[in-house]
């Protein structure tokens, strides 16, 4: 059996030179170029910690502090991807209510992980503020925009649960904060009800511990409908003379607009007309419009008649 003979083509030779001529090259280039000095700006975490538990944070701090640093490639290379750099401030040590911390304090309190020497901060400046700590029950507010489809309407009002939640923080922030909203979200062209989660506001994190971090969110969305609801008494309030009152007529009719399931748990009982009696003896005319007592939900359309007669008999 011939054997086989196999042969190294020249250019696959030259290939290989080629790969291992550029890779020297680079390693040539990446050698000189990272003992070379330059200047860059490192993000470094700023961390607040041993905070006594009777004292809480006032203000927001940034959550990183750009800290720009000059050295050689190396050393810039290690601060940049250090896991363990950080800015650390001994919460135990701010006795003051309001402390400023200037370039020179963040300085001491840098551990970068590299060499390199520190230029600068951005912010140079950090202002603390804390004060005894405390707990308050504020309702939910929610930023919801919803737009109905059309012949579509909301029915009642916006519902979240919970309605409230608790807030902790420094008594001078949380003495300001009345109510606490939800993060904004926004519906169109809605043709049934919603249910949702929304999460609530976390434009103070690190400062204001909130009990909760979402709330469901209920909106009645129904097709829209109108009716009419006939021979609705008119009532004359507050007849302390208890004279006799002659109306023209006695009743109206009513004509509203509103979701179709509210409307269909309507009846003529759930809708009043009246009149006060002291209007009546001020009129200089003798005929009055009604004041009309619709359930919530619903939009008044038309009354009538839409003005009353009437005739006071002493």
């Amino acid at each position: 059996m011939p054997s086989e003979v196999y042969f190294f083509k020249p250019m696959e030779k030259k290939t290989h030179v080629i790969v291992a001529s550029i890779f020297l090259s680079v390693l040539v280039w990446l050698s000189v170029s990272m003992n070379n000095e330059y200047s860059i700006s490192v993000k470094v975490p700023l961390r607040i910690s041993n905070i006594p538990d009777e004292l809480a944070l006032g203000n927001p701090v940034p959550s990183t502090i750009l800290v720009r640093v000059h050295g050689t490639g190396w050393q810039l290379a290690a601060a940049y991807f250090s896991t363990t750099s950080s800015i650390n401030i001994d919460g135990a040590n701010l006795s003051r209510q309001r402390v400023i911390l200037t370039g020179r304090d963040l300085g001491y309190s840098l551990d970068l992980g590299s060499s390199a020497e520190v230029l600068g901060f951005t912010p140079d400046t950090v202002i603390i503020t804390i004060d005894t700590i405390i707990t308050k029950k504020v309702p939910v507010i929610a930023r919801v925009d919803v737009q109905p489809k059309q012949n579509f309407t909301i029915v009642g009002n916006l519902r979240v649960a919970p309605d409230s939640v608790y807030i902790t923080g420094a008594r001078r922030l949380i003495d300001r904060i009345n109510s606490w909203y939800t993060a904004p979200k926004r519906y169109r062209n809605a043709a049934e009800d919603i249910d949702a989660t929304l999460r609530l506001s976390d434009s103070l994190i690190g400062v204001v511990k909130v009990s909760d971090q979402s709330v469901e969110l209920r909106v009645d969305v129904e097709q829209i409908t109108d009716n009419t609801f006939r021979s609705i008494p008119i009532s004359v309030l507050n007849n302390r003379d208890s004279v006799n009152i002659l109306l023209l007529p006695p009743m109206v009719d009513v004509t509203v607009r509103g979701g179709i399931d509210l409307m269909s748990e309507m009846t003529a009982d759930s809708f009043g007309a009246s009149i006060d009696y002291d209007d009546l003896t001020r009129s200089l005319s003798s005929r009055f419009q009604p004041a009309m007592r619709v359930p919530a939900g619903l939009q008044l359309i038309a009354v009538q008649p839409d003005t009353i007669e009437f005739v006071i008999k002493k």
